[in-house]
């Protein structure tokens, strides 16, 4: 799946004049996507403004395309893709080549785009959402935000009266 990614944004890459050049720029920087799912990509911006594929990271396993003599280094520029992957891509490192990379990253959200949309649209989608659903509010086997917060609220107000007790069997003790 990385390989095909890579090989997407590549042809793209080449067809976007303006983006091939910034990215030949940046040759040598070496860019993390980080997806919501766990998963990461590794990849590093060749002469040429393409890129080639470094690792790849999964919860499961990790595959390396770097080569054992390789020194591992981290990235120049991490891209962290939130839930919604239309809008939430965070940047994080060099500022200087994270605003260069600006124009990747709107290539990255339209081809993420249709994506998201058919996993919003699909039945897996709203079966997944159904599910979340059902957990949380139904069964209860997930707690809810709302009842986290309340959960939370109500043991600050017994520790704050444990505090108080405590107090006044100090005072009791000292009278």
């Amino acid at each position: 799946m990385a390989i095909d990614a890579v090989g997407a944004l590549n042809w793209a890459i080449a067809k976007d004049e303006a983006l091939h050049l910034a990215l030949k720029n940046l040759a040598g920087k070496r860019l993390r996507v980080v997806l919501p799912v766990g998963g990461t990509f590794d990849w590093e911006i060749e002469r040429d403004g393409l890129l080639k594929e470094i690792g790849l990271q999964t919860r499961h396993s990790q595959l390396s395309s770097a080569g054992v003599d390789q020194p591992r280094r981290d990235p120049d520029v991490t891209l962290i893709v939130g839930t919604d992957l239309t809008k939430a891509i965070r940047i994080e490192g060099d500022a200087i080549a994270a605003e260069r990379l600006g124009p990747l990253v709107k290539l990255l959200k339209e081809r993420l785009n249709p994506w998201e949309r058919f996993w919003s649209q699909s039945p897996a989608g709203q079966l997944a959402r159904q599910a979340a659903e059902y957990a949380v509010h139904e069964a209860g086997l997930i707690v809810g935000r709302r009842q986290a917060q309340e959960h939370e609220q109500s043991l600050r107000a017994f520790r704050d009266s444990l505090d108080r007790l405590e107090k006044r069997i100090d005072a009791l003790a000292r009278g």
